[in-house]
């Protein structure tokens, strides 16, 4: 396993998310067909909610500070501020809360948010790691379309982690 642990972060090596939309930002478009940027007035005026009721009203049962910075982000009109630079800052709480959103990530979000999703299953494999789960899911569904973003060391690393820890195949991803 420390081998493993070691590896993930010389085959992931850490790079920034840069324009591509987090899992926070995923999560907001899940519930409202639109990401904080875009939120409008017009928007606004057709829910009948200011940007900060938008957040409240529709209970997203974010953490506080993810509900601050969402508030922030609808009411600025702007991708909110999550402190994340490099898949290292990614918490194990982060991915809990906003996983289920990794379907709407583009292949490079994808990419970016993999490598911590793996870090924490190998570090705390005893911690309920349902997250992985959407992870899984969308590398089965959609590696036709996110393919192109692994080198090939990086595509043998995920085969050999879902065969180790999931005791399955993917045998198409080589």
């Amino acid at each position: 396993m420390d081998l493993k642990l070691k590896h993930i972060q010389d085959i992931f090596p850490t790079k920034e998310l840069g324009n591509h939309r987090s899992l926070f930002e995923c999560d907001f478009y899940d519930t409202h067909y639109r990401y904080y940027d875009e939120v409008d007035g017009e928007y606004l005026s057709a829910v009948n909610l200011s940007a900060e009721n938008l957040i409240l009203a529709y209970n997203m049962d974010y953490p506080n500070f993810y509900q601050k910075i969402g508030i922030i982000a609808a009411t600025s009109r702007t991708r909110p501020n999550e402190n994340i630079k490099t898949w290292k800052d990614i918490t194990y709480e982060y991915l809990y809360y906003f996983s289920d959103s990794c379907s709407y990530l583009d292949s490079e979000g994808f990419k970016f948010y993999l490598p911590a999703a793996i870090y924490y299953v190998l570090v705390k494999p005893e911690n309920n790691n349902s997250f992985i789960d959407h992870f899984l899911y969308r590398l089965e569904f959609r590696w036709d379309l996110d393919n192109h973003v692994f080198n090939n060391d990086q595509k043998r690393f995920i085969r050999l982690f879902i065969n180790d820890y999931h005791k399955r195949d993917f045998f198409w991803i080589s």
